[in-house]
């Protein structure tokens, strides 16, 4: 069974409260929810919980590499334990108070364990 889109929301609503306060937000681009989330290639399917997982230890173990990105920059994540990678981008913009805010977009999603990253930075977790 795949994962449902009201449990990707909930994701991010979580994800975007936990992080607020570093100015810190997700978002998984349309391509990622629609087109390759559920995708009959991501064999065994993709599950919430492995999503969670992956997404808990890219901000455990590299939250502080993520705020040093800058605008448009591009990277992978990389789950060493189930093959799953998410290619990313960085939207940068600036909230009421002129603070810079950063915004990750999981642009797409596979589990492939030979994937082929174009991006320098990579996020293994």
């Amino acid at each position: 069974m795949g994962i449902a889109l009201d449990e990707i929301a909930l994701l991010e609503g979580v994800l975007n409260e936990q992080f607020s306060k570093d100015h810190l937000s997700f978002k998984m681009s349309v391509h990622f929810v629609k087109d390759r989330m559920n995708h009959p290639r991501n064999n065994p399917n993709i599950t919430i919980t492995e999503l969670k997982g992956v997404f808990n230890r890219l901000t455990t173990i590299h939250l502080s590499q993520l705020l040093r990105l800058n605008h448009h920059d591009t990277f992978n994540i990389r789950c060493q334990t189930t093959d799953i990678n998410i290619p990313c981008a960085i939207e940068m913009s600036q909230d009421i108070f002129g603070s810079d805010h950063r915004q990750v977009i999981a642009i797409t999603i596979m589990r492939k364990p030979d994937f082929k990253s174009k991006d320098s930075i990579e996020f293994k977790v």
